[in-house]
């Protein structure tokens, strides 16, 4: 009978231990899923962030026609291929244009270091290729970075973009293809490709970037490291008003093995606040210095990932 009883005890004692153990696997993984879900929330803002600050003063200048007789070119030099300055270009950017007919190439080189109108840092070459107008439909154009530094994060950027002509909106839309890949200060690195459509609402066919306001929407994956990778998908358009520095509202979801990360930026409001969803939990995530609130439960597990030094500090 005794015995019967030891056995017993023991019995009890070894199933209540593997409780105990798969119950702390279950934080374990629980909290290592939070991690990856927030160092994928992070990868994608600092992916589109960067993204956006490479393109925004491109625009602009690839419909323009280079014949300096307007007031939007002013010409530095006419020997052979010609150089420009452009106006809405950062002060220590130049542009060289290949030639005066298409197919063109234009380069943006912002030198050893050029500060924005953000206060953005830039430096290195944003090479583009042209092959019509761009307000014409079926005009291509790509874009490649060549040592693009902002903010002392490498950009490297091989894009295309087709002009598919007006919507039934009257709008122009625009089709996008793009890889992406961020190195970070930590050697991180960034890897987004994304397939995306672009509708312009008002700006495509001007010089100038303040009034260029668009959507986009779109799909792809990013991938972290060459080994944690999501699936992404624009939900609710990405509204983008190019007279604010950051995305006005749209939602992305990141999508891995049945986690879901959702990232909200917000109701049209200008300002540099996202939040980000994931367990159950949504938190604020600022689109600056790419930090969630300090009092919160996100920032104990993002350990510094995403960090860097901006040419700004925090609004």
């Amino acid at each position: 009978m005794k015995n019967i009883l030891f056995i017993g005890i023991v019995a009890l004692a070894l199933i209540g231990f593997q409780s105990c153990q798969d119950n702390q696997e279950t934080v374990t993984t629980s909290k290592a899923t939070l991690e990856n879900n927030l160092k994928a929330a992070v990868s994608e803002v600092v992916s589109t962030t960067t993204n956006e600050i490479s393109l925004q003063d491109l625009h602009g200048f690839c419909i323009e026609k280079y014949d300096g007789l307007g007031d939007d070119v002013m010409i530095e030099g006419m020997h052979g291929l010609g150089h420009f300055r452009i106006p809405h270009l950062s002060d220590c950017a130049t542009v060289t244009i290949s030639d005066s007919v298409y197919p063109k190439e234009i380069i943006v080189d912002y030198g050893t270091g050029c500060t924005d109108n953000h206060n953005h840092t830039i430096s290195g070459k944003i090479i583009i290729t042209i092959s019509d107008t761009l307000k014409k439909p079926g005009a291509v154009k790509t874009v490649v970075t060549q040592d693009l530094l902002i903010d002392s994060v490498k950009v490297e950027l091989n894009a295309s973009y087709k002009n598919l002509g007006m919507n039934s909106d009257s709008n122009w839309v625009i089709l996008s293809s793009s890889e992406q890949v961020v190195t970070l200060n930590d050697s991180t690195v960034i890897n987004k490709i994304s397939q995306d459509s672009i509708e312009w609402l008002s700006g495509y066919t001007t010089t100038t970037k303040q009034d260029d306001i668009f959507l986009k929407s779109g799909s792809g994956s990013i991938n972290i490291n060459d080994s944690l990778a999501y699936s992404s998908n624009i939900t609710t358009p990405l509204l983008y008003d190019r007279s604010c520095e950051f995305i006005l509202s749209g939602v992305v979801e990141l999508y891995k093995d049945g986690n879901s990360v959702i990232i909200d930026y917000g109701d049209g409001t200008c300002d540099n606040i996202a939040t980000v969803t994931t367990n159950g939990t949504t938190e604020e995530i600022n689109l600056q210095s790419h930090k969630f609130s300090q009092n919160g439960e996100f920032e104990k597990h993002r350990h510094g990932f995403g960090d860097h030094g901006h040419g700004h500090g925090d609004k």
